[in-house]
């Protein structure tokens, strides 16, 4: 009988192993912000669910592969009992998240548009979401569909023969980290006794009170808070660029220029905030998963709550204080 050495048998079974592992990559353990050629890489990946956040007209339109669809307005609907913008209860999630296929061991990633800053704040604000909701493993796909279609790379739908998404139902069940989500208790705590660090990422009229949306109550901002402006934190709309995240060593000289502090713990408790939540979620994904600041949250109601409230205190035609 012609037998093989063992050898030669140990070499095919390995080569056997990768080629499975290149043929299904993957996902886990991968960056909170990844580029469109790491997208490309990992479609397949094993494990991988991936969100587009755009409106259900965009997504019928055109999407990435496998991508299944969550708009963004059903992350942060109205709540008509407080008259703003919060996120939906950890069952609501649960359910929405499960029929996208979302399991406990899943990689989620998020694109938007990515075509301005606003478009930007929608899937970084998912990701806050999901991490709020007790999901580990989220990333954000930067540039979003705009960067993606820039570079020509390959759109799916209907048209194209894409059968429509039907996942198995995830196992995903929301267990709410309350360190990611800040109440109105804890903004009006901070501002008066000093807690936390307040950072509005409104535009910088609309801090200094000489505008403000046409929804919210009452100019001016937070008594105590720094201003960093959202749409700093984007290349959205700078000659015709996608909207991607601004480079880890611009964020950090702007996080410094702004106030905040640097220290080699990032254990600072920050409070982010905006009119919504929406342009929030940006600065909460700018100062924890690519600043790697620990204490991060986001103030759901922002200033469609707080400035409701004509009891509590508004600064205007003045800058944030610094921190020391």
């Amino acid at each position: 009988m012609n037998r093989r050495p063992l050898g030669f048998i140990m070499y095919i079974l390995l080569a056997a192993l990768i080629g499975f592992a290149v043929s299904t990559p993957s996902a886990a353990n991968a960056a909170p912000l990844v580029t469109t050629d790491w997208m490309a890489k990992n479609l397949n990946a094993k494990g991988l669910v991936l969100i587009d956040v755009r409106t259900a007209v965009n997504y019928s339109v055109g999407h990435l592969p496998g991508a299944v669809s969550l708009p963004y307005g059903q992350w942060e609907p109205m709540n008509e009992d407080r008259d703003c913008h919060l996120m939906p209860s950890p069952a609501a999630m649960t359910t929405l998240l499960q029929k996208l296929g979302v399991n406990a061991s899943s990689h989620v990633v998020i694109y938007d548009h990515g075509n301005t800053t606003s478009d930007a704040t929608k899937g970084t604000s998912a990701v806050w979401i999901m991490e709020a909701m007790g999901h580990k493993n989220v990333s954000y796909l930067n540039g979003g569909f705009t960067k993606w279609t820039f570079e020509g790379r390959v759109l799916v739908s209907a048209k194209t023969g894409e059968k429509p998404a039907n996942p198995a139902p995830g196992d995903f069940v929301a267990k709410p980290d309350n360190s990611k989500v800040a109440s109105l208790k804890d903004v009006t705590n901070s501002s008066k006794n000093k807690t936390a660090i307040l950072l509005d990422v409104r535009n910088t009229d609309q801090h200094f009170g000489f505008k403000k949306r046409g929804d919210v109550e009452r100019f001016g901002h937070i008594p105590g808070s720094l201003a960093w402006p959202a749409d700093f934190m984007t290349h959205g709309g700078i000659n015709r660029a996608p909207a991607y995240v601004l480079d880890k060593d611009d964020l950090k000289a702007m996080a410094k220029g702004v106030g905040l502090p640097w220290s080699w713990s990032k254990s600072e408790n920050i409070i982010v905030y905006c009119n919504s939540s929406q342009f929030a979620g940006l600065g909460y994904f700018v100062l924890h998963d690519v600043l790697g600041y620990k204490n991060v949250s986001v103030y759901d109601g922002s200033m469609l709550e707080y400035a409701a409230d004509e009891d509590l205190p508004m600064a205007k035609y003045s800058w944030g204080f610094v921190s020391k």
